[in-house]
């Protein structure tokens, strides 16, 4: 068997060390994979399929959950237990569109249907009410709106009643997840919308907050989001507005600590964790209070991974005047309309083409240990993303011809001078050879060790003064390698031949992979 390797070691030895670098490039790729699950969160979970449109209801029923998702036109219940497994599955006899507007309880919902407010019991619908211009609702609140009037709902009696008449007629009303708390926007004037906070107390809405939002030409208030603490009231508003085919999303945010107060707005500024850069095109933001302070949860189109940028879903924390995002979703799809159950708990939709997947994170600790090592998965995409960075090689091959002209030109005058050096391997034709062939070969790959060579590849690679040593100590393996696999009658031109192949797979499957 030894003799057998031996013998054929000009075929084994560039075999293994094919295999090891594919495989130090696939265990990279696989930690990389297992690094982007959010911090003290599981890995995102696939729940179920078959969504379509931007219904998701989700909320904490027991030790699981309670979901709501439109598939194939009809309102289907799932019941998922906190590994974010599927326990249950009901379609409901409820026709939805793809952006309906929905409160539902496992079997029972709220919707709003051609201006119709609708009542599904769970065997059959009946209408609550009719001319309605709107339908919002969270956990536990339920409203709707004709005009310039707004009525609660209470699920418990299937009974509505109106809370309170506003001046102007109402474009949008934005409901909390804390009780009784929301917001109704009126369109006052062309560029101005009036904004007015209620807070309900004993069946009552008192009006807490009330001012105006000037906008620019084409600029429109889409959405309020509000939450309370010991701090007082914290609000943003989102606005959109079309430029060119693209609708530019803003966010802005103030904190009221005084009743009636006149707010100055601050522009919300998103920073993620992974460019350090400051991210525009953000959407569906979604104000939460937790024991920390205000938090966001919105989607973000940009990167959390080398040269793929994508609409994902991201937590954003306030910090010295900025919003610093990171990434919770790690699709490469799109990934929006999320819905917040509880602390470490997120459901969301990730979609591809026209049919959706119902996407999970969960603080549950056996989730989260899960999520620390690495899976069959993990070296699975390890492998396919890194093999698909390979073809970036033959970029740098281009390259790597030029820092073998030198070498070639002086072998070429050699043969032609003194071809008995070169028939005997005179150590100083190798070694001249290979000294030019190092000397050119650093200065060139300099050009390549940029900023982001520094932040995309491994640590074995990019450590203090790599860009030094990193060359010299691949000369030196390619030559080892090749001392393995010489044989006696070689000429020169094998030889040299031999340490060229075995340098061009470490700079395509070492380097290359990270420089463009």
């Amino acid at each position: 068997m030894f003799q057998h390797i031996k013998r054929k070691r000009a075929i084994y030895l560039p075999v293994f060390l094919l295999i090891v670098l594919i495989g130090l490039l696939t265990f990279h790729h696989a930690i990389k994979v297992r690094d982007l699950a959010p911090d003290g969160l599981s890995r995102n979970t696939e729940v179920t399929d078959g969504a379509i449109g931007k219904v998701l209801t989700a909320k904490k029923v027991g030790n699981g959950y309670d979901i709501h998702f439109n598939e194939n036109g009809k309102l289907t219940n799932l019941k998922v237990n906190e590994n974010l497994e599927v326990t249950n599955k009901q379609s409901l006899p409820v026709q939805l569109n793809l952006n309906a507007s929905i409160w539902a309880n496992h079997d029972e919902a709220y919707y709003l249907e051609d201006k119709e407010l609708v009542y599904f019991d769970g065997k059959k619908e009946q209408t609550v009410d009719t001319d309605i211009d709107g339908f919002e609702a969270s956990t536990e609140n339920l409203y709707y709106w004709k005009e310039d009037r707004v009525y609660t709902i209470d699920p418990a009696t299937n009974s509505s009643r109106q809370l309170l008449q506003t001046s102007d007629p109402i474009t949008k009303l934005s409901t909390s997840e804390q009780k009784g708390l929301f917001a109704v926007i009126s369109k006052k004037e062309q560029y101005t919308t009036e904004v007015s906070v209620y807070k309900t107390d004993k069946g009552k809405a008192k009006k807490i907050q009330a001012f105006n939002i000037d906008s620019i030409s084409g600029e429109n208030v889409k959405n309020i989001d509000i939450a309370e603490n010991e701090d007082g009231l914290h609000l943003i508003y989102q606005t959109a507005q079309s430029h060119g085919g693209t609708i530019i999303v803003r966010g802005h945010y103030y904190l009221f600590t005084t009743p009636h107060e006149q707010p100055a707005f601050e522009e919300i500024k998103i920073y993620d964790t992974f460019t350090k850069s400051r991210q525009r095109v953000i959407g569906n933001l979604d104000l939460i209070m937790t024991e920390r302070g205000p938090e966001l949860f919105l989607s973000i189109r940009g990167m959390i991974k080398p040269k793929n940028e994508s609409w994902n879903v991201y937590k954003a924390i306030p910090k010295d005047g900025k919003w610093i995002a990171s990434h919770i979703s790690t699709s490469t799809s799109v990934s929006k309309n999320h819905v917040y159950v509880d602390e470490g708990e997120l459901f969301w939709l990730d979609t591809r083409g026209k049919d959706s997947k119902i996407m999970a994170v969960s603080d549950n600790p056996s989730l989260v240990e899960k999520a620390e090592t690495l899976q069959a998965s993990d070296w699975i995409n390890g492998f396919y993303t890194g093999m698909a960075k390979v073809p970036y090689g033959l970029i740098l091959l281009l390259v790597a011809i030029i820092w073998l002209v030198p070498a070639t030109i002086f072998i070429f005058f050699v043969s032609f001078w003194n071809e008995d050096a070169i028939e005997h391997s005179r150590s100083w034709v190798r070694y001249g050879a290979i000294g030019l062939f190092t000397l050119f070969q650093y200065f060139l790959l300099q050009r390549f060790f940029t900023p982001v060579f520094e932040a995309y590849s491994p640590i074995y690679l990019s450590f203090q003064m790599y860009s030094i040593i990193v060359p010299i100590v691949l000369v030196l393996i390619s030559w080892f390698f090749t001392h393995l696999v010489r044989k006696t009658n070689w000429n020169f031109y094998q030889e040299f031949g031999c340490f060229a192949l075995f340098h061009t797979l470490m700079i395509i499957f070492l380097i290359s992979p990270y420089t463009i």
